[in-house]
């Protein structure tokens, strides 16, 4: 914004010293009143100019033009042998933005909530504040799956949909999961911003 606005001061300047030659040189008066015409349209025009520039900042038009991506995520489960569950997470992406947003990198995060002792959801529960500051419950991490694409190859166009999915197994002595979609805003490097949906799932056994 600052440079923009160095920019017009200097635009502005030159069209004043333009005019103030004209009127010093310029022996002809009907030269001279054409020139001065000429340059008030381009001074009229450069503060116009100048005014959309600044309301469009300050009022923000154009975050109509930032990326918004919305994320569900819907999950099924089996049991596979005696021991085992398989996780399957369907993590759905929507464009609800006017622009394309492509995706270089993401994960999926899987979170054991239960079953827990009461001593570690005691330790748990006491790392919620700290200094007065709340943060997520760190439950424990029992997997997390990276990934990455290349250029071009998951592009969502504006109203459109793209489905990931991902696989996790687990013991059949868990209870209840967490389980973290989150993909990363590629306009935004080097900070970690982006788009996530959790979910706390409850894994029932077929018996049940």
């Amino acid at each position: 914004m600052k440079g923009a606005a160095t920019y017009l001061i200097c635009i502005l300047g030159l069209l004043a010293a333009f005019a103030f030659a004209a009127y010093t040189w310029l022996p002809d008066a009907a030269l001279t009143s054409d020139v001065t015409r000429i340059v008030q349209a381009s001074v009229t025009a450069v503060a116009i100019a100048a005014g959309g520039v600044f309301a469009a900042v300050k009022l923000q038009v154009f975050r109509d033009f930032a990326p918004h991506v919305t994320i569900t995520q819907a999950v099924s489960h089996r049991l596979i042998g005696d021991s085992y569950v398989h996780l399957l997470l369907t993590s759905t992406l929507r464009n609800s933005s006017k622009v394309k947003v492509e995706f270089r990198r993401g994960y999926f995060r899987l979170q054991q909530i239960s079953p827990v002792t009461d001593e570690e959801v005691e330790l748990l529960y006491a790392d919620v504040f700290v200094d007065r500051n709340y943060r997520d419950i760190q439950w424990p991490t029992s997997n997390v799956v990276s990934r990455s694409w290349h250029k071009d190859e998951l592009i969502i166009e504006p109203g459109e949909i793209r489905q990931e999915t991902c696989e996790f197994i687990v013991s059949a002595e868990v209870k209840s999961v967490l389980i973290e979609t989150f993909f990363y805003n590629l306009r935004r490097p080097p900070v970690p911003e982006g788009w996530g949906a959790v979910t706390v799932y409850d894994i029932m056994s077929d018996s049940q």
